[in-house]
């Protein structure tokens, strides 16, 4: 009998595949076949086609996506499943979760989605995955992505593809604003920066773009940009620092969005800092009910803030 692999879904189970894949090969296990488990139907079926190795190779892998149109795991089958060092290897892609295979948890190995990064640790992560794949982002850089792209796996993929731009050299705050932004992404870029350094007229110009694009992604990137100023608000004397390095901003080290951050609460000051804080939070429940306030509701927060 196989081996079973299962990979619940989440955003990065392509990406989980692939590595499973490539590092099943360079251990001797080469993929033969992917199927669809409607192509099967049952779990007798499956393991009719899987449960020997292909005439030319001694092990060998098999992909099943959909599995679970498989249904429950048959408990006949449970004390056949072997260890990692099967001949063959079966991955089971599931379009939710493995409960399916609850009978056997203890025998198969199962890749459970990622953990989700929040917010105030992206920056580090993002620093810690370069430095991990043997290239080098600026923190600006890094913060710059962490506050705009809200996908995790969108991240990863970002940072790879401006490494292979960067070509050794670090990736600098440049690079992520020339390469990573489209059209709405620069707005979202102008609209964060003029409203942190009092430029109605950016905030303005930029809005009209934005207002193409779900209000949550810009009411999110708004207050991460602004959770430095509201910490400063709040903790004060020798309480600020370790605030700040609790949710990623590190004073000691150069940082873009803090010094963005210490530039609003210089041209709004602390009390405003905290109301605009508190309606986004307001807006953002909101937004998830059917009371939601949307655009209007953000703009008006918005030239609170800057009046």
């Amino acid at each position: 009998m196989p081996h079973l692999i299962a990979i619940e879904y989440s955003e990065a189970q392509r990406r989980q595949l692939k590595a499973e894949i490539d590092r099943l090969s360079k251990a001797g296990c080469p993929l033969s076949a992917k199927y669809d488990a409607e192509t099967f139907g049952t779990w007798d079926k499956l393991f009719e086609t899987a449960i020997a190795p292909g005439l030319f190779a001694e092990r060998e892998l098999i992909v099943v996506e959909n599995a679970e149109i498989l249904g429950a795991f048959p408990e006949k089958f449970s004390p056949l499943i072997e260890d990692d060092k099967a001949d063959t290897v079966i991955i089971l892609v599931f379009n939710g979760d493995a409960k399916n295979l609850k009978s056997i948890a203890k025998s198969i190995t199962l890749i459970k989605p990622e953990a989700q990064i929040p917010p105030w640790k992206r920056q580090s992560w993002l620093l810690s995955l370069a430095k991990e794949n043997g290239f080098s982002i600026s923190p600006d850089a890094a913060q710059l992505l962490a506050e705009s792209i809200e996908s995790q796996e969108e991240l990863r993929s970002e940072i790879q593809k401006l490494a292979v731009y960067a070509d050794g050299r670090q990736i600098t705050l440049e690079d992520a604003e020339n390469l990573s932004f489209d059209e709405g992404g620069r707005a979202l870029m102008t609209f964060l920066d003029g409203l942190c350094d009092n430029k109605p007229q950016d905030v303005a110009r930029s809005i009209k773009h934005l207002r193409n694009e779900p209000l949550l992604i810009t009411l999110t990137a708004i207050t991460n940009r602004l959770r430095p100023a509201l910490i400063i608000s709040f903790f004060k004397g020798r309480y600020t620092d370790d605030a700040l390095k609790a949710i990623g901003n590190d004073p000691a080290k150069k940082n873009y969005a803090l010094k963005k951050a210490q530039s609003a609460l210089k041209y709004y000051g602390a009390e405003k800092i905290k109301i605009f804080m508190a309606k986004s939070a307001r807006l953002s429940f909101l937004e998830k009910t059917s009371r939601a306030e949307g655009w209007q509701g953000f703009e008006m927060i918005i030239w609170e803030l800057m009046i």
